[in-house]
């Protein structure tokens, strides 16, 4: 019970506080939001030169291409662990369960549904 009564006043509190500053937002005065637009136009000013326009596609290329091959990397990589863990479980003797009998090997396709 406590720690209900605890969480309502800490709920009430936060809501208090974003209540308060809700109010407060609109007091911002023109000039520091003047301030603010003309250090954002000095900023889109600088990046008006790099072509950012042209930069874009060839980035968006770059990565297209470059996530294309590691997917083959990776595609590549997994074969060769399944073939490694292939030859492991080949190579392991008496694949047999904990009575003698075999263990069902359920990714192989050859086991016939009873």
């Amino acid at each position: 019970m406590h720690l209900f009564i605890l969480q309502i006043i800490l709920m009430l509190s936060l809501g208090t506080m974003i209540y308060l500053i809700a109010r407060a937002v609109p007091r911002v005065s023109d000039e520091v939001a003047g301030e603010i637009i003309k250090k954002q136009t000095k900023l889109d000013h600088l990046f008006s030169f790099l072509w950012i326009e042209k930069i874009d596609p060839l980035l968006h290329n770059f990565l297209e291409k470059f996530l294309r091959k590691m997917k083959l990397v990776l595609m590549k990589l997994d074969n060769i662990a399944s073939n490694y863990l292939n030859k492991v479980k080949k190579y392991k003797s008496g694949n047999s369960g904990k009575n003698g009998e075999e263990k069902q090997n359920l990714f192989d396709s050859n086991i016939d549904d009873k």
